[in-house]
């Protein structure tokens, strides 16, 4: 999955006091992307030392940088892409999408980039205060956002959602996104987030319900994912057919869903996600 980058060790806890080195890895994150410099074995992460020119020095850039986290001794710092000359990137580099940072290699840099966006999200839409409307600041000692007009904090945004394989003997549960629901276009798993008041073992029952009509048992925990594409932690589970198979649909959600047999299930050479995990090792016979 994403989040698996060892031998790679990521270090998320809050420093104030960290600024760049010039070998510090800058992440520029933009309505495309997140910037990559193209390299003879595929793509990496930009570094302060890139950008540092006459009209660009690097003291410039450290007081524009904000200090995210670390991968062992690297340290990873978020630049605004305002920061930068427009139109002067020079060649060689370009924005990476969320689909092309799913299958990045090397895989570090890639979970890097996917969790910096993230960040970059929660700084963005936490400007100003949502209850009183002033400024917000960046918080001194945790990685928040403060009003000090009228004392509210923020915190990142983490959803909890479910993600769930039905099975039925030898039958998995797949279904596929409404165009305008998601621009996910391959079979998928159900999913949902999870509501107020809700354990994850009733959102699986509901969501399983609303988008399919169908009823589930013997629900099991199977992993839990950081998915930063969507805000999520995503808490996987597989779980059981429980009566009939008749499935209706809920056409807001799903275009398709259907009961598929192992040997009928394509193969998707990703390993990204929890939900393609858990589709693959069903079709393996691991699950």
């Amino acid at each position: 999955m994403i989040q698996d980058i060892a031998p790679h060790h990521y270090d998320v806890s809050y420093h104030t006091e960290r600024t760049p080195a010039r070998r510090s890895f800058l992440v520029l994150v933009a309505r495309e992307g997140v910037l990559f410099r193209a390299t003879d074995d595929g793509f990496t992460l930009p570094r302060f030392a890139d950008f540092e020119t006459e009209s660009l020095p690097f003291p410039s850039l450290c007081q524009k940088a904000r200090y995210l986290f670390a991968i062992d001794e690297d340290f990873f710092f978020l630049l605004p892409a305002s920061a930068l000359p427009a139109g002067k990137l020079g060649e060689g580099y370009r924005f990476l999408g969320p689909t092309e940072l799913r299958d990045l290699s090397p895989r570090y840099l890639a979970f890097a980039a996917i969790t910096a966006t993230q960040i970059y999200r929660f700084y963005d839409q936490r400007k100003f205060c949502g209850r009183c409307g002033a400024p917000m600041t960046h918080s001194e000692h945790e990685r928040a956002m403060c009003c000090k007009h009228c004392g509210l904090i923020e915190y990142p945004k983490i959803s909890p959602a479910i993600i769930v394989a039905v099975r039925d003997g030898d039958r998995l549960l797949l279904t596929r996104y409404a165009k305008n629901a998601s621009d996910y276009r391959r079979k998928a798993l159900v999913a949902g987030f999870v509501e107020v008041g809700e354990t994850p073992e009733q959102a699986v029952e509901r969501e399983v319900m609303e988008e399919t009509g169908l009823k589930v048992k013997n629900i099991r925990p199977y992993a839990v994912q950081p998915w930063s594409f969507s805000d999520s932690l995503m808490l996987a589970y597989t779980a059981e057919l429980d009566g009939s198979d008749r499935i209706r649909l809920d056409e807001n959600e799903l275009c398709e869903a259907s009961f598929v047999p192992r040997d009928e299930i394509p193969d998707n050479p990703t390993t990204a996600s929890v939900g393609n995990e858990l589709i693959q090792r069903f079709k393996r016979g691991e699950l």
